[in-house]
């Protein structure tokens, strides 16, 4: 099972294990670098974000709690988070537009998994432009529930929804 090698593996991080660091970034790299990619719409800036997510795995990866969730979430989450920072930066307005060759759609999954793309189809509209907007754009509930002029409770449910739907096709 994935989870629990990438488990094992940041048990090693822990211990400075350059090569389980190694195999780590090599399993997980390429959704943190898509994930970065689409919310930043830059490649320059993805990358730069990527070398920052995984400076932080090797210094605190003894801070991954097993028990609160699986160690991809826990990637993504940091990814996103860091993302989200960059965006809200003063000077984010300044950084360079999205790459001409490989612009970052405004939405869309993770083309490296074709069940989410099939997964994300079967969601309800509302509950997948809720969690594009959270997940893809970086907005916080808040900033969705201005955006859809919906209370933020609304957005949450819808959210957390979604996401169990996705979970469960995915298990499938």
């Amino acid at each position: 099972m994935a989870d629990q090698e990438h488990i094992e593996l940041l048990q090693r991080i822990v211990l400075k294990d350059r090569a389980a660091f190694a195999r780590f970034y090599q399993l997980t790299s390429g959704r943190v670098y898509a994930v970065a990619t689409q919310m930043l719409g830059n490649r320059s800036a993805a990358q730069d974000l990527l070398q920052d997510v995984y400076l932080k795995v090797w210094y605190s990866a003894d801070r991954f709690d097993s028990l609160r969730g699986d160690p991809l979430a826990w990637l993504v989450a940091m990814t996103r988070n860091r993302a989200i920072d960059t965006l809200r930066r003063p000077d984010a307005n300044a950084a360079p537009a999205a790459d001409a060759q490989d612009p970052a759609p405004e939405m869309g999954p993770d083309p490296a998994d074709p069940r989410l793309g099939h997964c994300v189809q079967q969601l309800e509209d509302q509950q997948r432009q809720s969690i594009f907007a959270a997940f893809y754009q970086g907005l916080t509930h808040s900033e969705i529930a201005s955006r859809f002029a919906e209370p933020i409770g609304t957005i949450k449910s819808r959210v957390r929804r979604g996401l169990a739907a996705l979970r469960e096709c995915l298990e499938t």
